[in-house]
């Protein structure tokens, strides 16, 4: 994975938490939506091998997190994101 994809692929993480994590009077469940949906689209569209290549390094990163919170939302991020399908 070259430096590019991997802080690609670590910001993606860090929108999912920040969106997940947020108070609903920040951003409403369905702005959340909204904003992942067309993600979760481009997403799709790779490469079965692409899309577990991100997972493993979204799962690489949930197991850098130190806050439960945020660790338990970047390890669902894979699913959240349709890259387990």
């Amino acid at each position: 994975m070259t430096p590019l994809e991997r802080t690609l692929a670590k910001a993606l993480t860090e929108i999912v938490i920040w969106l997940d994590l947020s108070d609903d009077n920040v951003i409403r469940p369905e702005a959340t939506i909204k904003v992942l949906e067309p993600v979760v689209a481009l997403l799709q569209d790779l490469p079965a091998q692409d899309r577990q290549a991100l997972a493993d390094l979204i799962n690489q990163f949930a197991h850098q997190e130190t806050d439960p919170d945020r660790q338990l939302t970047a390890w669902e991020a894979p699913e959240t994101l349709g890259l387990l399908a």
